[in-house]
Parts: C-alpha cells; sequence; structure tokens
C-alpha cells in the first residue's frame, strides 16, 4: 500500500503562529512497492471549504514534475493570524494519484506590528471583559528573559523555559498559545510570572541586557465575527517584588511561599496597591518561535537511592546525569521554615555532594515554607545538571517517593536509532544521546548544564552536529542557531566563539567559526536545506574573508584552542601546532564555499574559491609536510618548525590529529601518503596502544581516517577501549554522560562530567558500524557499507529522514552475512565478500538485475556493489566452495 505521510509545514506539523512569508511545504510518499516513488505533485492551499474540494484559494501549484518532496510556497501573499489548510497530491511512476489527509498551519505576525513592552514588576496582571461567547482566542506573549503566562487560574501552555535565547538586540522570540478553552463571557485576568533567565542576568562577565519585561497581544474572536484585541500597556498592573526572592540560571531560586498572592490571576482581585506598569522601548524585532522546538519537561525520573551521610542531610542519587531541576512534597512544614535544595554531579567519598566543578555556579534552590498540610517545591526560571541531590531543612525524613527529577531539553523529535552486539559501543551511545539532550536546550546548544557557563561554543556545536542530526529532527534548531551566529558577526567579519554572544569573545578560533559553514553545509546534506545555504552565504564569505586576511605565505597562524583538551592537558603545541588545525580548517571552509557557491549558481565565486583552495593545500603541504628523523627511524608527518630560545630549530606535531586531518580531506600528495598512513597507525597502535592520543578535533578524524586507509579494526579497538583515555574508561568510571576530559576529574577546573563536544564519536557508529552514509542532499541517495570487524557479529541503526525511513540490520554468524535495508529513495549497497568467492541472495533467490528494485550489480576485490532504488530488501552473502 502506497500513501502520503508526513505533512509539515516548515519541518514542523500545523505549526501555530508561523511568520514565514514564504513557508516550505514538506511530505513522504510511502509506497510499499519496490522500485516505485513520486513523478509529481500538487499542492493547494486555501481554506477549509475549499481544500475538502480539492481547490486552492490562495495557491495551486498546479502539477509539477519533479520527485522534489520540499516545495517553497509561492502562492498569495500570507495575512496574519489565518488559519491555512492545504494537501497535497502525488502521482508515481506509474501514473497512480494518491492524495494526503488535510493538514493546516496559522499565520503569527506576518505583516508589520506595533509591540508594547512593559515592566516594572515580578508580576503583571490585566482584567479585561468579554461581552460575547468566545468563537477564538490566541495570545502572543515574549517576556524576557523568561516568563510564566496564566488566564484566569491556569498556567498557560507547556514550555519550561520561554522563550529561546537570542541576541536580544536583533531579535526576540515570541511564543502563540491557543487560549479559547480558557477565555469565557465576562470578567477575565492574564497573568504573567517574569524571570531573569539571559536577559537581565547579572553573573560576571555575561552580557546584561535589561530589567525583565514583557510584550501581550490576546486576540479573542467572538460568535458574531467581532474581534477583541488586548495589548500590553500602561493600563497592567505590575507588582515589583513577589515571592520570588531571585531567580538565575546559575545560582538557582530562592522563593518565599508566605509571600504568595493566592489568586492574583483570577479576576476580582484587589491589585489597587498595585503600581502601573511602565511602557519600555522596543528591543530586537521580535519573531515567531513556532517551529523551533522548545524547552519542555521532557520525563520524570525519580531516585534510585536515598544517601543519609549526616544527620538531617539527605542525597537522592538519580542514576543519570540530567539537566533539569527536582519537584519536592513537604507535609507538615512549618510556616518560615526553610528547604534548601543543592545539585551536583559528583559526590565525595563520604557521600556529600562535590560541587567543585561548578565553579562559581551555586545550584541551589531555597524556599521558606508557608506552612501548609501538603507543599510542593519546585524552581521556576532556572535549571541544573546534576546526578545528585541534596536536601536540608526537610520536615522529618523524606521518602523517595517525595523527590522526582523533572528532565528538561528541546522538544526534539527523536529519529534515529542504533544498537549493536558491543554493549560497550551501545554505551557510547547511550551516553551521547543524554550529553546532547542536557545540552540541546534554550534554542542553543550548550556545552555543559551546570558550571557556571552554559554557553553556545561552536566548536562544540558543528564538532557533534552529525551526531545530533542523525538522532533528532535538528534542522529548525539549527537553523535558528545559524541566526544566532550570523546575528553575533561584526562589521569586520568576525563572530563570536559563542552564540548568542553572552561571552563576547571575538574572534573566534577558525575551528570554532566553522560551524558558520559546517553546520549549514550538514543541514544541506541531511535535509537537502538550500535555504540556510542561501541566508548564510554572505555571512560565510565575510567570516572567510576576515581569516583569509589574517594569512601569510597561505598559512593561518591565528588560533586559541588547537586540538582541544587532548589527554593530560588542554592543549599543547607539541600535541599539534595550532597553525596546522587553522590552515586545514581554512582549506575545508574554503572547498565547501566553493561547492556552496556552486549549489547557489554563483559560478564565478565557485571557481575563485576553488583556485583559493589550491593555493591554500599547496601551502600547506609545502610548510608541514616534512620527513623527520627519530632516534631509530624516520617518519613522514605533518610538522611546524619553532625556533628554540638557543637558536636551533625543532619540529612539533606529527601527532594522531596532525596527519589524520589531511588524510581525510585527501590533502596528502600521492607520493607521502603511504608514509602518512603508516606515521598515523604507528602512533595509533605503538605508541598508545591502540589508544586515541587526541582532543575534540581529532577525536572526529582519527577514526575515519583509520577505516578510510583500511584499519578498520585498529579504529574498532581503538573506540573500545576500557582503559584510559578512551570512552570505555568514561563509562568504566560510572559516566552517563560524555565528559569534558579524557580523564576523571573530580575537583574544580575545567572537567565538566556532562559534554557533548567529544560526541562526534555517535556519528561514527551510524556511518562505520551500521554502515550508513548519505550520498546525495536529504537522503536521495544512501550509501550502505557495514564495515566488518572481528570483534562484531551483527549491529543495525535507522534514521526517520525527509524522504521516509532508512535502515540498516546486518549480522555476520557461521560464514554468512545477512543483511535487511529499507531504503526510501536509492542506494548504493556494499555487501562484503566474506571469501574469495561468494554467491548473493536477495529474499532467498539469487540476486541478478532481474530482481525488482536492482538497478546495477558490480563486483570489486572486497565488496559486491548493488544499486537499489526504494523498497525492502533482504540480502545474504554466502561463501562457494572453490570447484
Amino acid at each position: 500500500m502506497s500513501k502520503i505521510i508526513d505533512l509539515r509545514v516548515e519541518f514542523t506539523i500545523n505549526p501555530l503562529g508561523l511568520d514565514e512569508p514564504k513557508p516550505r511545504f514538506s511530505w513522504i510518499f510511502m509506497t510499499a512497492i519496490r522500485g516505485n516513488s513520486q513523478k509529481a505533485y500538487r499542492i493547494v492551499v486555501g481554506s477549509l471549504n475549499n481544500i475538502t474540494k480539492d481547490s486552492g484559494d490562495v495557491w495551486d501549484s498546479g502539477i509539477v514534475e519533479s520527485d522534489d518532496n520540499i516545495v517553497e510556497y509561492k502562492g498569495l501573499p500570507l495575512k496574519s493570524y489565518t488559519r491555512y489548510y492545504w494537501k497535497v497530491k502525488v502521482w508515481d511512476k506509474e501514473g497512480k494519484e494518491y492524495s494526503s489527509d488535510i493538514a493546516w498551519f496559522e499565520a503569527g505576525v506576518i505583516e508589520p506590528k506595533d509591540w508594547t513592552w512593559i515592566g516594572g514588576g515580578q508580576l503583571m496582571r490585566k482584567e479585561f471583559v468579554i461581552d460575547k461567547e468566545v468563537e477564538e482566542a490566541r495570545v502572543y506573549i515574549s517576556g524576557l528573559g523568561y516568563y510564566e503566562l496564566r488566564i484566569n487560574g491556569n498556567r498557560v501552555g507547556d514550555k519550561a523555559l520561554d522563550p529561546p535565547w537570542s541576541e536580544y538586540t536583533k531579535t526576540v522570540y515570541y511564543s502563540v498559545y491557543d487560549v479559547t478553552k480558557l477565555i469565557r463571557k465576562g470578567v477575565n485576568a492574564t497573568g504573567v510570572i517574569l524571570g531573569r533567565g539571559r536577559f537581565g542576568q547579572r553573573f560576571g562577565s555575561v552580557k546584561y541586557y535589561g530589567e525583565p519585561r514583557a510584550t501581550v497581544m490576546l486576540r479573542v474572536k467572538l460568535i458574531d465575527g467581532s474581534l477583541v484585541e488586548i495589548n500590553t500597556d500602561e493600563n497592567w498592573k505590575c507588582l515589583q517584588s513577589g515571592p520570588i526572592i531571585s531567580d538565575d540560571i546559575y545560582l538557582g531560586f530562592r522563593y518565599d511561599a508566605r509571600l504568595e498572592l493566592k489568586g492574583w490571576d483570577l479576576p476580582g482581585f484587589d491589585d489597587s496597591s498595585w503600581m502601573s506598569c511602565s511602557k519600555l522601548p522596543p528591543i530586537g524585532k521580535l519573531r515567531s518561535s513556532a517551529t523551533i522546538p522548545a524547552t519542555k519537561v521532557m520525563a520524570i525520573l525519580k531516585p534510585r537511592d536515598h544517601l543519609n551521610p549526616a544527620t538531617g542531610i539527605h542525597v537522592f542519587d538519580f542514576g543519570q546525569n540530567i539537566t533539569g531541576w527536582v519537584r519536592v512534597k513537604v507535609k507538615g512544614g512549618i510556616e518560615g521554615s526553610e528547604i534548601r535544595v543543592r545539585y551536583a554531579e559528583l559526590l565525595n567519598p563520604d557521600g556529600t555532594l562535590n560541587t567543585l566543578d561548578l565553579r562559581g555556579a551555586e545550584s541551589t534552590d531555597v524556599f521558606i515554607l508557608r506552612g501548609e498540610e501538603v507543599e510542593i517545591l519546585e524552581p521556576r526560571f532556572t535549571f541544573h545538571g546534576f546526578r545528585y541531590v541534596e536536601i536540608t531543612g526537610y520536615p522529618g525524613t523524606p521518602s523517595m517517593d517525595d523527590v522526582e527529577a523533572e528532565v528538561i531539553h528541546a522538544d526534539l523529535e527523536p529519529i534515529g536509532s542504533f544498537v549493536s552486539s558491543n554493549n560497550l559501543l551501545n554505551s557510547i551511545h547511550r551516553i551521547t544521546l543524554w550529553s546532547l539532550k542536557g545540552n540541546l536546550m534554550n534554542g542553543v546548544e550548550t556545552d555543559c548544564p551546570q558550571r557556571d557557563e552554559r554557553m553556545g561554543w561552536l566548536g562544540d556545536a558543528w564538532l557533534s552536529s552529525d551526531s545530533a542530526v542523525l538522532n533528532f529532527n535538528m534542522i529548525r534548531y539549527y537553523e535558528k542557531f545559524i541566526k544566532d551566529i550570523i546575528e553575533s558577526q561584526k562589521g569586520d567579519g568576525s563572530i563570536s566563539d559563542v552564540a548568542p554572544p553572552y561571552w563576547e569573545i571575538y574572534p573566534a578560533d577558525p575551528a570554532w567559526g566553522t560551524a558558520l559553514i559546517y553546520i549549514p553545509w550538514a543541514l544541506y546534506v541531511y535535509y537537502n536545506d538550500k535555504r540556510i545555504l542561501e541566508n548564510s552565504y554572505d555571512a560565510m564569505k565575510k567570516w572567510w574573508n576576515y581569516l583569509n586576511s589574517m594569512t601569510k605565505d597561505g598559512i593561518l597562524y591565528f588560533n586559541k584552542y588547537g586540538d582541544w583538551v587532548p589527554p593530560g592537558r588542554v592543549r599543547s603545541v607539541e600535541h599539534c601546532p595550532p597553525e596546522i588545525i587553522s590552515t586545514w580548517i581554512l582549506y575545508r571552509d574554503t572547498k565547501l564555499l566553493s561547492r556552496i557557491a556552486k549549489i547557489l549558481k554563483k559560478d564565478t565565486e565557485a571557481e575563485l574559491f576553488e583556485e583559493k583552495a589550491k593555493q591554500i593545500l599547496e601551502a600547506f603541504n609545502r610548510n608541514f609536510l616534512s620527513e623527520v628523523s627519530m632516534s631509530h627511524y624516520s617518519t613522514m608527518g605533518y610538522y611546524s618548525t619553532y625556533t628554540s630560545p638557543d637558536g636551533s630549530k625543532v619540529k612539533f606535531g606529527g601527532s594522531q590529529a596532525c596527519n589524520a586531518l589531511p588524510l581525510v580531506e585527501d590533502m596528502v600528495p600521492k607520493e607521502a601518503l603511504e608514509q602518512v598512513v603508516k606515521s598515523l597507525v604507528k602512533s595509533v597502535e605503538v605508541d598508545w596502544d591502540k589508544h586515541l592520543n587526541v582532543g575534540i578535533i581529532g577525536a572526529k578524524y582519527v577514526p575515519e581516517a583509520l577505516v578510510r586507509y583500511g584499519y578498520v579494526d585498529l579504529a574498532y579497538d581503538t573506540l573500545t577501549q576500557e582503559s584510559y583515555p578512551s570512552y570505555g574508561y568514561m563509562i568504566k568510571e560510572g559516566a552517563t554522560t560524555l565528559w569534558e576530559r579524557w580523564e576523571k576529574l573530580t575537583r574544580s577546573g575545567m572537567n565538566s562530567h556532562n559534554h557533548h563536544m567529544f560526541g562526534s564519536v555517535d556519528n561514527w557508529l551510524y556511518k562505520y558500524v551500521a554502515g550508513l552514509e548519505v550520498l546525495e542532499p536529504g537522503f536521495k541517495k544512501v550509501l550502505i557499507k557495514p564495515w566488518l570487524y572481528k570483534r562484531l557479529s551483527h549491529a543495525s541503526a535507522s534514521v526517520r529522514s525527509i524522504r521516509g525511513l532508512v535502515s540498516v540490520e546486518w549480522e555476520l554468524r557461521n560464514s554468512v552475512f545477512k543483511l535487511k535495508a529499507t531504503i526510501p529513495s536509492f542506494a548504493e549497497i556494499h555487501l562484503p565478500k566474506i571469501s574469495e568467492k561468494v554467491e548473493v541472495l536477495e529474499s532467498g533467490s539469487i540476486i541478478s538485475e532481474k530482481t525488482p528494485g536492482i538497478l546495477s550489480i558490480k563486483e570489486g576485490s572486497d565488496w559486491i556493489i548493488v544499486e537499489a532504488s526504494s523498497g525492502n530488501y533482504d540480502f545474504e552473502v554466502r561463501s562457494v566452495k572453490g570447484r
């Protein structure tokens, strides 16, 4: 059976409050017929009445012969606050017609609007009268830094920390809620609680924007068709100080329940003592967050253990390092008594919290009780990274039922999965997912969620971006993050190491700033997202020009971090000279810009970048590729020459990262290729006893280089070690998320136990263990090439791509290799020749080019290469004994 599924607008199902004037429509044509595919489509957009008749009164694309399933709107200008309905028809290769269900999207504020910002209080409220029955109601709101919206005593929405972070002087995000069920005929009340978030944070060198503020627009459509609109203005009432004593991302939340004002968010509350709110000047442009995955409470965890290291100190272990907070139930508390909740990733040997790695982050929530029979303690406007929680001041002894952790992260759609016969690989996958989730929140990808940092470091982001994209639907999240980077860009083209630039660290290290080019490219590869290339191209060029202006004879010496955090150190010139990394990054950026320019049909610029890449490559090899004599042998690799204080010359480099980087970019001259590979292999296999000696950049590329040049088991061995330094060592030492360092560090300093920057390993698992890789943008064509390892019997992975499910499942048992694959479009499948002579079966029959869905079959020295079209396949490769 064939059908059209997964209708989306801006990659979101039925978005409410969309403000994109030319939204992208997407769908999946799912077919059970091998080789069948979409040949043409027709999209209609309009009113519900017309769409049910297959008529588009707003846009009718007409029948378009194309297999595209992401199409930009080209109809009449969209109108604010209007709900549009749409559907798509598809014709397959045989000309058969299929029709989708009806989907919708509702426009937010598209035409220009003057938003009114008000401030002056922690609490804001407004009463209003609705004199007729309500047909529908929407509220459009932004509150900086965070807000909680309430209508008639009810909390609105399920977003935990809203709006997303941004460079507030450029862009501020608003949310839209359907509040039809909350607005009633008669007197109504709306209230807003404000928190500081990033906007109003006062902490060290963190950028401060101003005091909390809000803008609200409530639109109520009545049954007679009339409209009531309520906006924030000076007629709203503000209470400067409420029960929230303080709130801070790093320090925590302090709350005095005795100061609660019951009924303040209900009609009839006496607010005569409240002040009128103050009108404030506008800041950044307001944009809808309708398609940006919001931060929400995504899971609830109960404690796994209850420790009592001293009288009155209760420590709860949740068994998993997470991001969020805890909710505590208190019974029989005394009015005015104080309960403190502290958070930590680590414990001291005596069972008390070890908070040394939090640095200046107090990570403490304090609650002063109201004295009611039962009180539920839960913070607002803050978050913590933790596994352990300490509770003091609790009346009596809390039980494990009285405490639960709320796990927060962006509401990203899970799309990928991986599993194998090696439980260590499965554990690496698991801790990578937890680290990604724990740092994908607030609309950015932070480095860590626990200490006094939590910044959107660009290096961390791009290094784990492939892993993130394979596991989650990241397109709109990363598009927003790239916008943050662009909005941080200065007139000279420089960008900050972090985005949004809450720490203004200009200019970015080249290996961090490359995120501006690498992540848009990744979105193009995985989603066929040409719009992000169009929107980012000028900013990419400005950044490239900035870096290029600092080169000397083709070499970029500017660098700040190098191959960050190799074993035993933070950075090391001797390990891998920074100019090698910076120049390698510049070369790759230049090559990518050439490819992007070609995609955007800027052929002249593409040729210029291609020529520049050749010049950088020539300078790279001329300056760094050299033969170095050791005590008992000589080696070829990439080194940089330095002058010692005595005037002698010394060469630094030749490390695993220094040699792997040019190998994966095909930069090594043919005549030196064998020797450079040998140097890499010797370092990994002999010098480091099958361990990685790399930082975060080398961790991404050394295992890839080993596989590409035939050392598959060596790559596998490095990633399945359990001794230091390795991922397995982290897990053996109790890691439930990726560490910032290879070492287990428990003192103060740079030693986060939830850092995703080593998360590139998960991409390696999908690509080189399961054997799944994208060949043509948007998964239009995939490569299925499972590498066989001596100590691995089976593996599988799947990704729900924009074209449909892509999956591979393989096993090697008893000299029989089996592979099952699901292909949404086209695939090049490499089946390993497990012996000199093999036979290949598909669904139990000998394969041939007449097999349904099979386009071609070629035999190589190590692989049987099968080209296949869409469908489900079941291959077997069997050894054939010589005749």
